[in-house]
Parts: C-alpha cells; structure tokens; sequence
C-alpha cells in the first residue's frame, strides 16, 4: 500500500481487485485530462474492463461512499458477512457516523486510497476476511505512513486472536467479540474517532 495517490475511488476499486492494471488506471486519467469523460467509461472505451464489471465496481462504489451527508465522520465497516457489516452499519449511522461497507481486503484498501473520497476516521475490522485476513490487512495498515496511526475496533467472532495481534505488536483501539451490545459497539467507535488523525467532525447529536 502506498502513500493517498490522486486515484478516484472506482479507479481504486478496479486497481486493488486486479481487475485493471496500475498502467491501464494511469492511461485513464490521463484521457479523462481531456475528455472530462467518467474515469469508468474511459475504461470501457479502453477495453480494460467488462460492463458487468463496472456496474459491479459501481454499486459497491456507492456502498463503500456510505450516505452522503457531509460534516460526518467517515467509518469504514470491514466484514466479509454483508449480514453483520448491515447491521453494524446501521447502528454507527443511528449514531450519527457516515459509514462504509468493504466486505474484502481490496474494497477496505480503494477506500484507504482513493482521494476523492474523505479518509476514514476509524475502521471496524472483523478478522475473518476471505482474501488474506484480518491480521494481515492490519499489519499491513500499520506499516503504511498514512494509516499507521488509523483507530482499529477489532470486531470479530474469534475472541483466540487477540493474543497474536498483541504478539505482533499491531496496535489496535480495542478488540471485542461477536456479538457486542449497540451501545457497547458506539462507544468503542466513539473513542477511535477521537483519537483520528483524520477527524474532521464528530459526530451529529
């Protein structure tokens, strides 16, 4: 992973999915300079991507943005469950939180990315994700300049795993296990957003 680069966050998507090439996404933003065509139909013009593909990028695009009321801080829900990551979401949003939904390691990483977007506030990790898992993307996090010091709420059904992250020396805001209590869940997500470097505002009442 490195440093924010001025990608948007569909280019991101396709670029950390493997569906496009870093020198295909470059080439795109270098026609949209341009054109000031959308960086996704350049791609189709380009033959980089299939249409199904793009219509898919494109909805978890908006899933990934969360809703768009502005002067929210920006939580990204990792699960690979859409069921939890749903339900989590919907919590944090009655909370007052702005939230986005990645369920793999390349969804959470086009949000961490991707500029046009603001950067998360904090992350809520689950540890089972299908790619290479939790611990993984986290330990990826902290060796990146920009997301070294991101909060992470460990929120995972496998309570065994706190000792090889504290083993692993990856620093985390706290670790909880499936099923947490909504107020419970708030509250950590609170504490995380305040130590953000990227806060912007808190929270709605």
């Amino acid at each position: 992973m490195s440093d924010r680069a001025s990608h948007s966050l569909l280019g991101q998507l396709l670029l950390a999915s493997e569906i496009i090439t870093a020198e295909e996404l470059r080439e795109a933003l270098r026609r949209q300079g341009t054109s000031q065509a959308p960086v996704g139909e350049i791609l189709l013009e380009m033959g980089a991507v299939a249409p199904r593909q793009l219509e898919r990028a494109l909805r978890v695009q908006a899933r990934l943005r969360g809703k768009p009321e502005e002067g929210r801080a920006l939580v990204l829900v990792v699960d690979d469950d859409p069921e939890v990551g749903a339900v989590v979401a919907d919590i944090l949003e009655g909370a007052g939180f702005r939230v986005g939904v990645a369920q793999d390691e390349a969804e959470a990483t086009a949000v961490v990315l991707a500029t046009e977007v603001a950067a998360p506030a904090a992350i809520v990790l689950d540890l089972g994700l299908p790619i290479h898992g939790g611990i993984e993307f986290l330990t990826v996090l902290r060796k990146n300049g920009d997301t070294r010091d991101l909060p992470v709420v460990v929120l995972t059904g496998r309570p065994d795993l706190e000792a090889e992250i504290h083993k692993r020396g990856l620093a985390i805001s706290a670790f909880v296990a499936k099923p947490v209590a909504a107020r419970q869940l708030v509250e950590l997500v609170e504490a995380a957003v305040q130590q953000s470097p990227n806060l912007a505002d808190t929270p709605a009442d």
